[in-house]
Formats: structure tokens, sequence, C-alpha cells
């Protein structure tokens, strides 16, 4: 990796598939190998590695795929398994975690006393930024490297990670 390059990749996204009927729990239990914890069921998807999150109202949550078109294909073998058409199925995206490399250290405690959205999080050793401008929050570590969270796009992400790289850097805050 490059001095100073920034470096930003999609580490996972969250996806709700709604089939045309709701899946059943007890058949996501039999046949997929679920399990249930309180009103979901939880399926292990081996290949890709994902978790499938069964709503109660029969929707599927799925965790640990980054690609929209891997986390369709993935829901439409599951759905397979159970038996079911994959006709009609629709798709909302969820939050990304977003991972980056600034590719610079970071001055932690001078960042956090220059800036009134960020604080440093002493949990995680990390800053704490408040991207409001960009919907998201960042968290930074003093290597440099950091994830955004709540975000639902890599491109406002990255913008998140360049405007505030400018920042500090204009602070000082970057080593």
């Amino acid at each position: 990796m490059e001095e100073g390059r920034i470096v930003v990749a999609i580490e996972t996204q969250t996806f709700r598939f709604t089939p045309s009927s709701p899946i059943d729990h007890q058949d996501a239990v039999s046949m997929a190998g679920g399990t249930r914890s309180g009103p979901y069921v939880v399926v292990s998807h081996e290949q890709p590695r994902a978790t499938f999150v069964v709503e109660p109202e029969g929707s599927v949550l799925v965790h640990g795929i980054a690609r929209a078109e891997v986390a369709r294909i993935a829901i439409q073998e599951l759905l397979l398994t159970l038996g079911m058409s994959e006709e009609n199925l629709t798709m909302e995206m969820g939050g990304m975690l977003i991972r980056f490399s600034m590719g610079r250290a970071v001055m932690i405690e001078l960042a956090a006393e220059r800036f009134a959205d960020i604080e440093f999080d002493d949990r995680l050793g990390a800053l704490r930024i408040n991207a409001a401008l960009h919907n998201a929050q960042i968290l930074l570590f003093n290597n440099g490297l950091g994830v955004v969270l709540g975000q639902s796009s890599k491109k406002i992400a990255e913008m998140a990670v360049r405007h505030w790289a400018g920042l500090l850097d204009e602070e000082g805050a970057l080593a």
C-alpha cells in the first residue's frame, strides 16, 4: 500500500429478501438446518460464507456478503432447498460495514481535541467521528485503519473518509 493513499473496501452489507410467500420457520429448521432463536431462525450458509436470519414475518436478512448479486444467488439456493419459488423475490439493501486505510498514522489526542465531531472511544482505543454530512459514523485507529458504519453507499463512505482525512491533515493530525 502506498504511503498516504486512501483505500476503501466493503467488508459486508446487510440485505433483506422478501419471497412471494413467507418462509415457514419449521421448514427453515428441518430442511435448511436452521436454529431457532426466539422469533427468528438463523441459518448458516457455507459457500459463500453468510448468515441468514429468517424474520418472524418470513423475510430473510443476509449478513456476511458484500455483493447484492451473490446474496441473491445464495437466497435463491435457500428457497430452492425449501421447495419455494424464487419468482417475485424482492431485495432491500441495508447498511454496509466499510473498512478503509488512510495510509498514514493518526495523532489521536490532537484530533480529538481539535474537532467537536470527534471523540475518543476508550473501549475501542479509537476515534469515533460523527460524519453527519455523509450520514455515517467513522471509527478511526491510530494506525490509520478504520471502519465506516451506517452508510449504504460505498462512494459516499469514501467521500466521508476523504473529507475527514483532509480535515485531519489540515490540522496536522496525520503523520
